[in-house]
């Protein structure tokens, strides 16, 4: 009786331990997520000009996005490039800065890390823009067979014809860019994201992946619980690039972050950030109006 009396003293006493982690450096750590299709892809613009972040139409909703999210006040942009890329991001940024550097002049310069990422750091004043990404190519269709494949199979489905349908309301003018960004980032986008890949997956059991690169070390894939492994995969992606985060956070000490980065990753992130209680998650939508 006195070991549960204990075990339970200890227990009541940990949301206080935590909250104390957080509140012993005074204020939280505001982060904020930009998630976005990666416009930089000719995939995306090619077929549909409206789509095309260079056209003149979409470069007036860019200016009025960032103008929106500049009240933010980010001091610190971080967007999806590896760290080992940072050399890069720097001389480029520098170059933005300098007036030296037309995003024109770039094949993937309709990209979201440019459009929104520099444009956000240079009217915020920051010296700086950091690559947070950890990089894998793995598919999404990675699980080839298995028991449970064709329930997770219409998930993956459904959740990609969603992604088609806001599209088609960008390129046939239903909406625009700012709407589809909203679209994007919307708390139930966010959820329907999240459970497709990070829990429908654990249904899919005794089956195999197909090709797999470097990151996975496929002699200790058990077979058993394959969607599992799958969800893992996924997952530790994701929590590499929250190591990067914190890693540049505690270098620069950045109290406002803005993380811009494709969707999945804004959905997946801001669920595992909200459980760290030297953050508030700030939605998109209290800025972008």
């Amino acid at each position: 009786m006195k070991l549960l009396r204990l075990a339970i003293l200890l227990c009541s006493s940990i949301p206080a331990v935590v909250k104390g982690q957080a509140t012993s450096t005074n204020a939280k750590t505001n982060i904020m997520f930009l998630g976005c299709t990666h416009f930089g892809q000719e995939a995306f613009y090619k077929q549909a000009p409206s789509t095309d972040l260079f056209s003149s139409d979409r470069q007036k909703d860019v200016t009025e996005i960032n103008r929106q999210l500049a009240l933010y006040k980010p001091d610190l942009v971080l967007i999806e490039c590896e760290p080992a890329e940072q050399h890069t991001v720097d001389s480029l940024y520098n170059l933005f800065k300098a007036g030296k550097l037309n995003f024109n002049q770039l094949n993937y310069g309709r990209a979201e890390a440019y459009q929104f990422g520099f444009n956000l750091a240079k009217a915020s004043g920051l010296n700086h823009v950091f690559g947070v990404d950890y990089y894998n190519g793995l598919s999404t269709r990675l699980i080839k067979e298995g028991e449970g494949l064709q329930f997770f199979g219409e998930g993956l489905s459904a959740f990609s014809n969603f992604g088609r349908s806001v599209d088609k309301q960008l390129k046939d003018n239903v909406i625009n860019l700012k709407q589809y960004l909203l679209k994007l980032n919307s708390p139930d986008t966010y959820a329907l994201t999240y459970y497709t890949l990070f829990i429908n997956p654990a249904r899919v059991t005794n089956g195999a992946f197909g090709k797999l690169d470097a990151s996975v070390d496929s002699a200790h894939v058990d077979k058993k619980f394959i969607g599992a492994e799958y969800i893992s995969i996924f997952y530790n992606r994701e929590l590499k690039i929250f190591s990067n985060i914190l890693s540049v956070q505690q270098a620069t000490k950045g109290k406002r972050i803005l993380v811009i980065m494709g969707q999945r990753h804004a959905a997946v992130l801001s669920k595992i950030i909200e459980n760290d209680p030297a953050f508030t998650v700030v939605p998109l939508s209290r800025h972008l109006k």
